[in-house]
Formats: structure tokens, sequence, C-alpha cells
């Protein structure tokens, strides 16, 4: 027995060395500060739950520019970064776990009454509208691309959460939005039957909560290990499904 609890410990040591930082976009229903000032929200509540079970101590720290985001984490602040689809230049900076923990679906969003006169078949027949991006989000490459395009007319913010505000306010005419987080804030911020989406999606992708290569250390791939194991458990055991319907999401495993 005593040999046991040895190995025990000695298993578990490498995942309590230390407390993780991680960093996220602020991005309700996903990740948000509550009255209080705490991070909640659907992923939030899913690296509590793994990070709880594993008995490893974390901080989460919630910020508004994507690009700070990534910026700090190339410079070493953060352990982890909350929800990040893949990109291969990413991998430059980031390391992706095996299990992804949400599926995305992005939409070109839109002011109600303009609905029926802008059309997405394909990407081009955007062209004539000002379109909203923000900086150092994946889109799909063709959309990333147009960022740098002059022929183009592209307007660019590091704050997602404006996006929908300036829409609204007729500053820019479409903005690829993903769709649980815009219909939150379109909730929030009181813009139903303003705002819409158009039909056709532009892509699902599926989203991981990645470590940051600056911060990783020796413990980091069995820290990797045991997280993909225990969210494999919780889509098993519906713990996962639980959690999305929480906050209103609709499950589709990822």
């Amino acid at each position: 027995m005593k040999w046991c609890c040895l190995l025990l410990g000695l298993l578990l040591a490498p995942l309590q060395a230390k407390t993780l930082l991680i960093g996220g976009l602020l991005e309700p229903p996903l990740k948000y500060l509550d009255q209080a000032g705490n991070p909640t929200g659907l992923d939030v509540d899913i690296v509590s739950r793994i990070f709880g079970t594993l008995g490893q101590p974390f901080r989460i720290e919630l910020i508004d520019s994507g690009a700070r985001l990534n910026r700090s984490a190339k410079e070493g602040r953060y352990d982890m970064l909350l929800s990040y689809s893949y990109r291969p230049e990413r991998e430059a900076y980031l390391i992706y776990p095996a299990e992804p923990h949400i599926i995305h679906s992005w939409y070109f969003f839109v002011r109600k009454e303009e609905r029926g006169r802008i059309q997405f078949g394909r990407l081009e027949d955007l062209k004539p509208w000002r379109l909203g991006l923000t900086r150092d989000f994946a889109y799909t490459p063709e959309i990333n691309a147009i960022e740098g395009d002059a022929s183009w007319q592209v307007q660019v913010v590091s704050m997602n959460m404006l996006q929908l505000r300036k829409l609204a306010q007729g500053r820019i005419d479409v903005v690829p939005m993903q769709l649980a987080s815009a219909f939150a804030q379109i909730h929030a911020e009181g813009l139903e039957g303003k705002l819409d989406y158009l039909p056709r999606p532009i892509r699902s992708s599926t989203y991981f909560n990645v470590w940051c290569k600056a911060r990783a250390d020796a413990g980091t791939p069995a820290l990797m290990r045991a997280y993909d194991a225990e969210l494999r458990r919780m889509k098993e055991d519906g713990r996962l499904r639980d959690i999305y319907a929480k906050y209103g999401v609709p499950y589709s495993e990822p």
C-alpha cells in the first residue's frame, strides 16, 4: 500500500507543480466575467471541471483583444489559451491537444433590413459591401487574405465585440461572426430585431484549449495527456453535454 501511495504521488506531482495562467478572449456565453468580476462561461466551466478533477491549480485571465492575447502568449505570459481553432502557422507558438471541446459555426451577419439585398453564394458577392474583420482571427484563408487587399472595403478592429455594434450603427455592412457568441451579444445589448445572418455558413471548425510553447516545461506532455483523457470521459459520460445545456448552447460532440 505504501508503494502504491508513493507511485500515485509521483504520477500526480507534475500536474500540481505550478499554477497555470490561462488566457482567453471575452466572448459570452463561452467566456466572460460575472457580476462579481469572476471568469465564467462554457469554456471556463470545461477547464474548471477538468483541472478540478486532476487537482491542477489554475487561474483564468480574460481580455478584450485577440491580437494582445496572441502577443502575450508568444511572449510567455500564458500557459494556456482558451478556444483556438487550428491553423498551421499557430504551431510556431501553440501546442494543440488531441481532444477538441467544441465545434463553432461561423456566418456573415448583416442588418435585418439588408438581408434580402446582400447575397452570399461566393465570397466575391460581398465585394460591394463594407466588411468588418477582427485582427488575428482565423476565418478562412480566403477571408483572411482580404485584409490586405485594397480592392475590398475592409475595416479591421482588434476587439471583436465592437463588430456587431458597428454593424447596427451602419458603419459596416457585413461581418463574419461565431453564431453562439453573436446571439449572446445581440441579446445582452438589446440588438434583437436589428441584426440577422445570411443562411449559408462560412465554415464549421473544431476548437481546442491550447498550450503555449513559451511556457511549456517537462510536465506539459503528462498534463496534456491527462487533460485529453478527462475530456474524453466527459464526452462519454454526458458531463460535457450538461455544461453546454447550462449555457443554452446546442450540443454537437466535437
